[in-house]
């Protein structure tokens, strides 16, 4: 049973949302999913943490790591153009991953495509090992993040998180997180339905994945998540 401070953290729909994920996920034949689609502005990523290095891995070199994306889902991300980038410490371990990328991203987890407006990239699958979730990879892996966008001229990370991922949504919002939105999925059998996106009912068995214009964030506007 969720705490009181978590239902007002979350909120009525994030602790429902919860509820009906696990419920879904015991029924098997049904799918429920609702996501907020946030955006960090370019400021509100901190800087590298001193002694950590992060750079790009190959398809190739990434194989040498174990991490939590399947061999298959790799390929996947590489081949739409996705940039991963590892972060090390000062001892040259491996600490942790994140994908980047500019253009439109097929989510695996539901057949939708995610287009990204000119003034930001799309960030995905952050990942640290666990021997090193208590220290400063996540910050290392966010300041590279920023140091990318920089490489690319564009002034916002978006993502979308899981409405009742309530550590990651207060991750978020410490870097001053922009709330565009949510989306939520509903599955029954071969039969898709989505909030946002067109078409809104897809029929997946048949290779159909709808499509979602990212807004386009604005410094004027900001709403934390």
């Amino acid at each position: 049973m969720p705490s009181a401070t978590t239902i007002q953290l979350l909120g009525l729909a994030g602790v429902l949302s919860y509820a009906a994920a696990r419920f879904a996920t015991q029924a098997r034949v049904i799918g429920y999913s609702r996501y907020s689609i946030v955006a960090i502005p370019r400021h509100g990523l901190p800087k590298m943490p001193r002694g950590f290095t992060v750079r790009p891995l190959s398809f190739d070199e990434l194989a040498t790591y174990k991490i939590d994306a399947t061999r298959e889902e790799q390929e996947r991300r590489f081949n739409q153009g996705l940039t991963c980038l590892a972060a090390f410490n000062a001892s040259g371990d491996f600490v942790g991953i994140t994908w980047l990328g500019t253009k439109a991203f097929d989510e695996s987890m539901v057949r939708l495509r995610f287009v990204v407006p000119d003034n930001a990239i799309w960030d995905t699958g952050l990942w640290i090992h666990p021997d090193h979730r208590l220290g400063r990879g996540f910050a290392a892996l966010w300041a590279a993040t920023g140091e990318w966008m920089d490489a690319h001229d564009r002034n916002w990370s978006i993502s979308w998180i899981a409405d009742y991922n309530l550590p990651s949504l207060l991750s978020h919002r410490r870097m001053g997180s922009q709330l565009l939105g949510h989306i939520t999925t509903l599955r029954l059998f071969h039969w898709q339905f989505m909030s946002q996106g067109r078409p809104r009912l897809t029929r997946i068995d048949r290779g159909r994945i709808a499509e979602m214009l990212l807004p386009r964030p604005v410094e004027t506007a900001v709403q934390t998540a």
